[in-house]
């Protein structure tokens, strides 16, 4: 069996920029565990010959080489791109698209066809979930197949083969080093690129609130430098923002700008840290940073935003409302005392997103891409509106008398305009069961897969 797999933006052996290259690396080397042929391509670079594992980033696909938009390039180009797409089709028994995006279908050759697909952000992916033909999507978590499923006609869902496969954190030495240097100090961490919904502001805000409450001799927080040869998304920003640092520089606080860590030098990073923050608004469609920083022993703090709800329940993780300062600071301190429920959060991330077991999912899936899954539906929190039953989208959540959404921020017309009876029934005026529907915060059981 040979795969080719195929990426729209440069790879960087050395260097995970975000959980989804994170995850490819790990796809690419399962596969070559199994004595499967792989051949990876991406954007033509500049970049010296380099591999993951044995097998050869062959940097010769004609794009833009970043996000978004990677198609656009001259027109002349369109056509040798295709004639490259063409003759790596030919080689290969199975195309796996990570991120998918590909616009020329009719190149592949009619080969079996499986899309990676790991956000609904960026329009490439957005596309191919809702328009381009494959014999199977990968998406890794219910979150995102449940979003998929809320958002399109029930036609076009049963029409796609969709499977959920979770991600994996690397394996790890079960044993943590104790690498927290000085525990006079709070060191926090803000592990993530540089793209503003990330949370940049919001963590320097947390880090500050850290530092006034004068419990120890320094709160640190610990930011890498994006380099700019690396950044191929221009939704990236620079960091700057002079009043936040100031504010926070005479708190006490100390702002570390460090290199960006090498992905075999993450869990040693991480295990210097006594909280990881993920304060963003992007809509997570996993959330691999508190579950890493957890399996090394520290805990996290995370907004209540896309996929992070899904570890609401899960030990060593808190989540905290979107911009909600005060209360990330409260869920932090909470946490950083929790050692045994650190202890046990640590086990179960790594019994529940273990690579070995998502390998094999991927494996499975990629030789058999015809097979099908079901599941269940995993609506919980309802509405009956004129005798016709209502769910809370997937990209909704309550937040107490507030109710915030995924896409469109806070909902601030909402608040305290609605009772949640016995925590599942959602009770408002028809005025505002309208505005709910409007605004796609309540979403029909006719137009949900049952």
């Amino acid at each position: 069996m040979k795969i080719a797999c195929l990426s729209l933006v440069p790879l960087f052996p050395e260097y995970v920029l975000g959980g989804s290259q994170n995850i490819l690396n790990k796809i690419v080397l399962g596969l070559r565990s199994n004595d499967i042929k792989v051949r990876l391509f991406s954007p033509i670079s500049e970049m010296k010959k380099s591999y993951i594992g044995d097998v050869e980033i062959e940097n010769i696909l004609n794009l833009k080489g970043s996000f978004p938009s990677p198609f656009e390039i001259p027109l002349y180009e369109i056509q040798d791109l295709s004639e490259t797409i063409q003759k790596i089709s030919l080689w290969a028994d199975r195309l796996y698209l990570h991120g998918d995006g590909w616009i020329m279908r009719d190149e592949f050759e009619d080969k079996k066809i499986i899309s990676g697909i790991h956000d609904l952000v960026y329009q490439e992916a957005i596309t191919s979930v809702f328009s381009l033909d494959s014999n199977k999507i990968i998406v890794p978590s219910l979150y995102l197949l449940e979003t998929i499923k809320a958002s399109i006609s029930k036609k076009r869902f049963q029409n796609k083969n969709i499977v959920v496969i979770k991600n994996s954190i690397s394996n790890i030495n079960n044993l943590i080093s104790n690498n927290k240097t000085n525990k006079k100090n709070l060191t926090l961490l803000f592990p993530h690129r540089p793209d503003p919904r990330k949370g940049f502001i919001q963590a320097v805000k947390i880090a500050t609130v850290f530092s006034n409450l004068k419990r120890w001799d320094k709160v640190i927080l610990k930011v890498p430098k994006f380099q700019n040869s690396l950044n191929k998304d221009q939704k990236n920003l620079d960091y700057l923002d002079y009043e936040v640092y100031k504010i926070f520089n005479e708190s006490g606080g100390e702002l570390f700008l460090h290199d960006w860590i090498p992905s075999n030098e993450m869990n040693d990073y991480y295990q210097t840290g006594d909280l990881t923050l993920c304060p963003g608004n992007f809509i997570e469609s996993f959330g691999l940073v508190p579950l890493e920083s957890l399996a090394n022993g520290t805990p996290s703090v995370c907004s209540s935003v896309g996929a992070f709800r899904d570890l609401s329940n899960f030990p060593g993780i808190r989540l905290a409302p979107y911009n909600d300062i005060e209360k990330f600071v409260q869920k932090g301190l909470e946490l950083i005392v929790q050692n045994k429920e650190i202890i046990k959060g640590k086990n179960k991330v790594l019994s529940d997103y273990n690579l070995d077991s998502m390998i094999t999912e991927y494996v499975d899936h990629i030789l058999n891409p015809d097979k099908k899954l079901s599941y269940k539906n995993n609506n919980k929190i309802y509405s009956n509106v004129d005798d016709i039953i209502y769910y809370l989208a997937p990209w909704c959540s309550i937040e107490n008398s507030k109710i915030y959404h995924d896409y469109k921020g806070w909902m601030d017309e909402f608040e305290d305009n609605f009772i949640l009876e016995e925590n599942t029934k959602i009770i408002m005026s028809n005025n505002f069961y309208k505005k709910a529907i409007k605004e796609k915060i309540l979403i029909s059981s006719l137009c949900i897969n049952q």
